[in-house]
């Protein structure tokens, strides 16, 4: 076979057999890779990739189990919709001045990712910045950081964007 056809050919076929296993599919607010069926977000990484390269982090604090700090929301958390809520067990909470974001998980409820704020020393949560439920097939954090954004547009970016889901429910 001659090259002037060989090559063109060869081209054809490897489209042909890249485009029987990979698809587009539009889903809710973006678009999903489906590689022989499974649904890949393949923005979301690369959103995750950009940020983790880019983000500074440096003033956004980590909160530890022992700290006061950490005690405080997570009593706040517990409280705010007994008996459910009573079951909180944090996965991370990261601050940024008197801005919290803390990731949940419960025994009976969905887990979340919660915003709260500091007012005179008291740990208040923000009603409208709650999520809640699982993200599959979509990259958690990418997800959970447009929701929270749209719905608490005050909230620091810095905190927002440095927030990264640690518990197996979001991973």
């Amino acid at each position: 076979m001659k090259k002037k056809v060989a090559l063109p050919l060869l081209a054809i076929v490897l489209l042909g057999v890249i485009a029987s296993h990979i698809s587009f599919k539009p889903a809710d607010h973006s678009y999903l890779m489906v590689v022989d069926g499974i649904e890949i977000d393949v923005l979301g990484k690369m959103k995750n990739q950009w940020l983790s390269q880019t983000q500074n982090c440096d003033g956004v604090l980590e909160l530890q189990p022992g700290q006061e700090s950490f005690q405080s929301i997570q009593n706040t958390i517990q409280s705010y919709s007994p008996p459910q809520s009573q079951s909180a067990q944090i996965a991370g909470i990261w601050t940024w001045g008197a801005w919290a974001l803390a990731e949940v998980e419960f025994d009976a409820l969905l887990p979340a990712i919660v915003t709260l704020q500091t007012n005179k020393h008291e740990q208040r949560i923000v009603p409208r910045g709650i999520w809640s439920g699982l993200t599959k097939p979509w990259m958690a954090a990418p997800l959970i950081r447009t929701y929270l954004k749209m719905q608490v547009p005050e909230m620091p970016s810095k905190l927002l964007n440095c927030f990264s889901p640690r518990s197996k429910s979001f991973n």
